[in-house]
Parts: C-alpha cells; sequence; structure tokens
C-alpha cells in the first residue's frame, strides 16, 4: 500500500446577520439569524510528491476570480500547486448575497443588502482552510464506496406542446448514487469524508430566512456522528455537488425534511464505508485541462423579439377608445414582449462584459480540473452540469470511483445536453454556451482519463 498522508480543517464563513440572500429572485425579506454555520471545509492530500486541496464552501457558487484569489493565498503559504486545488461551492440556497464573480475593490461604494467588508475578508478565510489541513497533515489510507440515495429528481417535465415546466418529471434521469471517500488514520479512526450527490440545495423553499447549508449540512453532521469515537477528534466531512443542472430534491418544505434527508444520505454513506477496504494505491496526479465553449448563437431569437416588441408597441399606440379589457390585453402583450427581450439583451449584454469572453470568436473560456488518487478520479467543472453527462463521466472504464464536482474553481452557468436545447426551458433559456458543449465536456473528460491511465 502507498504512502499518502491526510488532513482536514474548517474554518467558519461567519456572515452577518441581516444580509440579502441569494437562491431565490422571488424571496422576500432579508436575513434573520443562523440556523447552521456556513463554513469552508478543506481536505489536503498528500502521496509525499504531490499534493492536492479539495475545499467544500457552503454559499451559492465563486466565480474563477475569487477561487483564483483564494488558489494565490494557499500557493504562496504552502507548497500546494494552483492546478492542485479545487475550490467547490456546496450551491446552498439559504447563503448570503455577496458578489460571486469579484471581490469588491476598496473604494468600491456601499451595495444595498451586503457586507463589503465581509466579502474582500472571504477569499483569505477560504484559503486560510486550506492552509490549517497542510498544516495537519498526518499517515493516513483511503477507502471509497458507493451507496443508493435518492432524494434528487429529474426537474424537466415535458408538458403538452413540448412546452418544459421547472417541475418534478418522475421519469427523467436522475442519479441514485453517493460517492463517499473516506481518510482513516493507522489506527482506523477518520480524519475526514467527502459525500458527492446531485441535488440542488433547495429543500429550504424562499420563505427561508436563515442561513443554513439545506439538506447537505445535514448530512455532514450524520457522518461525522456516527463516525465519532472517544478520546478521538471529531472527523469532517465535506459535500461535493455533482451534475445537479437539472435535478431538484424529490421532497421540500423546512427543516424536518431537509434533515430527513440529510441524515439518510449521511448513514449510507457511512455504513458503505464501513464495508470497503483500503484503496491500494493512492498516488496522486492532477491535470488543468482549459475549455474554449462556443456562445450560444441569439441573435435569430434577438432579431424576433426586437420585431415583436416593436408590433406589441404599435398595436398599444394604435389603440383608440376607452381604458378598459382590450387596453389591459395590449398592454400585458407588450410587457411580455419587452421581458423576453430583456431577458436576451441581458444574456448578450453579460457576454460582452465577461473577461472569459472573447466575443470576435465568440468563445467563453473555462477550465476542468482532474485529480485522481489511485483509483478515484474527481472531475472539477466549471459549472451546473446536467445529470445525464454526469452520468457519463462516472461511467467510465478507467476508474473504479469518479466524483463529479459541480461548482468547481468557477461558475458559467447550466450545461445542458445537446438534446435540451431542442426542447427549450429555463436551464436552456439562460445557458450561455452552444449545443454540444456539455458532450464536448464529457469527451474531454473520458480522452483526459485514458490518458492518465495509459
Amino acid at each position: 500500500m502507498s504512502l499518502l498522508y491526510a488532513g482536514a480543517a474548517r474554518v467558519k464563513l461567519d456572515p452577518p446577520a441581516g444580509l440579502a440572500m441569494l437562491g431565490y429572485g422571488n424571496r422576500v425579506g432579508r436575513n434573520a439569524g443562523v440556523h447552521d454555520d456556513l463554513a469552508a471545509q478543506a481536505l489536503v492530500l498528500s502521496d509525499g510528491a504531490s499534493k492536492v486541496a479539495i475545499v467544500g464552501v457552503d454559499l451559492l457558487a465563486l466565480g474563477v476570480r475569487i477561487a483564483d484569489d483564494i488558489r494565490e493565498r494557499v500557493v504562496a503559504k504552502t507548497d500546494i500547486g494552483a492546478d492542485s486545488i479545487l475550490v467547490c461551492a456546496t450551491h446552498t440556497h439559504s447563503a448570503p448575497a455577496f458578489n460571486i464573480f469579484a471581490t469588491p475593490r476598496a473604494d468600491a461604494k456601499p451595495a444595498e443588502g451586503r457586507d463589503l467588508q465581509w466579502e474582500r475578508a472571504l477569499p483569505a478565510k477560504i484559503a486560510s482552510a486550506i492552509v490549517q489541513a497542510n498544516e495537519n497533515l498526518e499517515p493516513a489510507t483511503l477507502r471509497a464506496a458507493t451507496a443508493q440515495f435518492a432524494l434528487g429528481i429529474n426537474r424537466r417535465l415535458i408538458r403538452p406542446h413540448h412546452q418544459v415546466q421547472t417541475a418534478a418529471n418522475r421519469s427523467g434521469p436522475a442519479d441514485a448514487e453517493v460517492r463517499t471517500l473516506g481518510a482513516y488514520r493507522p489506527n482506523g479512526t477518520p480524519i475526514a469524508f467527502i459525500m458527492n450527490y446531485p441535488c440542488h440545495g433547495v429543500v429550504l423553499c424562499e420563505d427561508n430566512l436563515l442561513y443554513s447549508r439545506d439538506w447537505p449540512g445535514f448530512a455532514m453532521d450524520e457522518i461525522e456522528s456516527v463516525s465519532s469515537s472517544a478520546g478521538s477528534p471529531r472527523p469532517l466531512s465535506i459535500f461535493i455537488q455533482g451534475a445537479t443542472g437539472n435535478i431538484d430534491p424529490r421532497s421540500r418544505g423546512n427543516f424536518d425534511v431537509a434533515e430527513q434527508y440529510g441524515r439518510a444520505m449521511g448513514r449510507a454513506a457511512f455504513d458503505a464505508l464501513q464495508q470497503t477496504p483500503p484503496i491500494a494505491d493512492s498516488g496522486i496526479a492532477t491535470l488543468r485541462i482549459p475549455l474554449r465553449l462556443k456562445l450560444k448563437d441569439i441573435s435569430a431569437e434577438l432579431a424576433l423579439a426586437r420585431d415583436c416588441a416593436a408590433q406589441t408597441q404599435a398595436s398599444l399606440d394604435n389603440h383608440r377608445g376607452g381604458d378598459g379589457y382590450q387596453l389591459k390585453r395590449l398592454r400585458d402583450h407588450h410587457a411580455q414582449s419587452l421581458s423576453a427581450l430583456a431577458a436576451l439583451e441581458a444574456l448578450e449584454e453579460q457576454n460582452r462584459r465577461d473577461r472569459r469572453v472573447n466575443m470576435d470568436r465568440r468563445e467563453l473560456a473555462a477550465a476542468m480540473t482532474i485529480v485522481t488518487v489511485g483509483s478515484v478520479a474527481l472531475v472539477g467543472i466549471p459549472g451546473e452540469l446536467f445529470v445525464e453527462l454526469g452520468l457519463a463521466i462516472k461511467a467510465n472504464p478507467y476508474f473504479a470511483h469518479t466524483f463529479v464536482a459541480g461548482y468547481c474553481n468557477d461558475l458559467i452557468g447550466y450545461i445542458p445536453t445537446r438534446a435540451a436545447y431542442a426542447e427549450g426551458g429555463y436551464e436552456v433559456d439562460t445557458s450561455r454556451i452552444a449545443p454540444g458543449s456539455g458532450e464536448t465536456i464529457v469527451e474531454t473528460a473520458l480522452s483526459a482519463f485514458a490518458a492518465m491511465r495509459s
């Protein structure tokens, strides 16, 4: 069995009370307190020659500029390479509002519902979890296991006339497996766990105003508590979202529901690891793969939306008479036209303002990070991959245990399947990348796996 070292650490994020909250556009009110602490949980692994760091952060998402800031801070204080650091958001929708794409400048004006001082301190806090984990390295072995778990359900329901509604689709594809990695001391006591499963952190709905890790928090609490033993430090757990782009919880509501499912997952992961022998080969390898993804062409849709807005405006201008039902109908039509046009123009403006985008080539620059530890592979995806694509990566013949880590080191938005573009729906409408981008990511990952195994 090859030599391995593992170290773990947790640093609380401590967002101030009273901030606005991210995750729901129709949420009313600001944060009213803390249900469970948001934190950064880090695991560092070393084979004596190479190191890798995985940190799970209890926030909605983190853009590449903030992720790069975190990685630069870690590189400055450790011997961990930048390309060997995976910064993964857990995607809880019960987290504070902040600019996920950039840390506010020193001269930035105060923003309504935000705390810019807290935002500026955030990268250092997250980096400190990795630095502390690196300082805590001790001899270890790894176990990897798969358990059955079924919280996630496909959320793209095809209605009559082929309309896509964001609602439970029980016949749609989903992932019924939680993948788990455990690091253990030579005496068998656990150091840390990684749990990987695709399902949005939205058991708690828009009426929740408390900071919370949502259902993954209860999964982390459960596996830590059931594996703890007297006289040994409490183990640390990390939750890594999977390919959750089109997956929601099959049951939603309050903290009781979140606890029911979260604890069930934590227990299932723990039980599966108990029956698994240590991994014999723990050699570490990392690979960062640049991605150049074509932007979605919305020129025809923009032209049509502008024409519709012009026509509904003309109909409104030509109205003669009272202010009854007909005028209301014309106003509604025009409002709908303006709303559709605004959404498309916002998408195009987002592309123009994005430093990652080359508008001449109509390309979005991103990166995929692959980490392998013996027979275990972690694939860091910079967005919200559809579950079908995640399942294709997991089914590879090269690694016995593959973890698909979404929201990793960046956020480029939804990454649908090629087939989904023809269907439409929320995820497709808001996606910025062209059809086939998801399949390109899968093919790139599988090719990299083959090369790393050759």
